[in-house]
């Protein structure tokens, strides 16, 4: 593949921005909707593993496909197709801002510790919503974490994930499946749940706040180091990270499944908790609440797609009666009509509703939603299509 090339008669590739497991990622641009795009291609070798690589990719566009969360990445569609010759399979996904969080890592070194908090955060929401969907990812590790300057990071890559459906297991006898310096050491014998993918947030946690893994080595020393022995405490390299820092990363190291958090929402708290203890006076990014709208399509422009004007309006307290707790006061106040409400700003949207749409489909607009605190990204809006004669 070069710069140039369109997969399937739709997707102009325009530069890689990296590799991801089994296939490189580009750029690219999607002409229907007008919109930037982060295409994987895998391309066959010829080899007999091709099928597995391919089912692979299969599956992570129907697991994340099926997954919608902020931090996750969103996936828009999957295909294969011949090029020169040569059979390739390709999946579309949203094009996410900011670096790799293993690049980020390698640029700067160990993490501001409230952004290294709000990062594991975001990482911890994700995995309580795959985990909540019978999911397990397997691979969480630095480069499967997108994050933007702010610390707001986005979970990729979930073609080796693991659910309750047997189909969506493709585990191959005698094949280790995940990244061993992040895998948990029940994990390397093949028995992954969700407490496994929570000691591999232990372990990202830990290197984002110390600037190195828990473990090193070679593969089968490491393996060993994950088995049986305990890692650095985590203040011997961070002397001014919190003590409660340091007893949330050994509980998730914990050798024993049983000993770990309960859960990626308990392990969510924890680290809420820390930051607004020891970090209150910088409060960490928090990203904005999402807005529910609806839009009116005629039959055409359900069928083609169309650009529609949509125009939101924010609210906030009357001034004149809401805050006074009169009830009385509110119903005849004559500034909001007894709402005790006014509008604080309106804002018009040009939306673009993508062809093929049907009646009662809801349509997913990053970042169109309320704006965020302290630098995070705002929410998402949730546009209802209604097809009207």
């Amino acid at each position: 593949m070069q710069a140039g090339t369109v997969l399937d008669g739709r997707y102009r590739l325009i530069e890689p921005i990296g590799a991801g497991g089994f296939g490189q990622v580009w750029q690219a641009h999607d002409p229907r909707v007008d919109r930037l795009v982060a295409v994987k291609v895998l391309t066959s070798d010829g080899s007999a593993d091709h099928d597995r690589q391919v089912a692979r990719f299969t599956r992570e566009a129907a697991v994340a496909g099926g997954l919608s969360h902020p931090h996750i990445v969103t996936v828009h569609d999957f295909g294969s197709a011949m090029h020169h010759g040569r059979p390739y399979a390709y999946l579309v996904m949203q094009l996410l801002p900011g670096k790799s969080l293993s690049a980020a890592l390698e640029d700067a070194g160990p993490m501001p510790l409230s952004t290294a908090l709000y990062t594991a955060a975001c990482v911890a929401d994700a995995l309580d919503a795959a985990h909540e969907a019978g999911l397990t990812h397997r691979d969480i590790k630095p480069s499967n974490i997108m994050v933007q300057e702010n610390g707001e990071a986005t979970v990729v890559d979930f073609g080796i994930t693991k659910g309750s459906d047997a189909r969506h297991d493709i585990t191959t006898t005698g094949v280790l499946i995940g990244t061993p310096a992040y895998m948990a050491p029940e994990a390397l014998s093949g028995a992954f749940d969700f407490r496994s993918d929570l000691y591999s947030l232990g372990c990202v946690l830990f290197e984002m706040v110390t600037g190195r893994r828990p473990f090193t080595g070679a593969a089968w020393h490491l393996i060993n180091q994950h088995l049986k022995e305990p890692p650095a405490p985590l203040r011997t390299l961070r002397p001014d990270a919190p003590v409660e820092l340091e007893r949330l990363v050994a509980r998730l190291l914990a050798k024993d499944p049983a000993q770990r958090p309960g859960s990626a929402d308990e392990v969510y708290d924890l680290l809420e908790e820390i930051n607004d203890r020891h970090f209150g006076d910088a409060p960490a990014p928090s990203r904005g609440s999402d807005i529910a709208s609806e839009v009116w399509l005629s039959p055409s422009e359900a069928t083609d797609g169309a650009v529609i004007p949509m125009r939101l309006t924010a609210h906030q307290t009357c001034p004149d009666c809401a805050t006074t707790g009169d009830e009385t006061k509110v119903l005849d106040c004559s500034t909001c009509r007894g709402e005790g409400r006014v509008v604080a700003k309106r804002h018009t949207y040009k939306v673009r509703v993508p062809a093929g749409v049907k009646n009662g489909q809801k349509i997913r607009l990053r970042e169109l939603g309320a704006p965020g605190k302290h630098g995070g990204a705002p929410g998402d809006l949730y546009v209802t299509v209604h097809v009207i004669d």
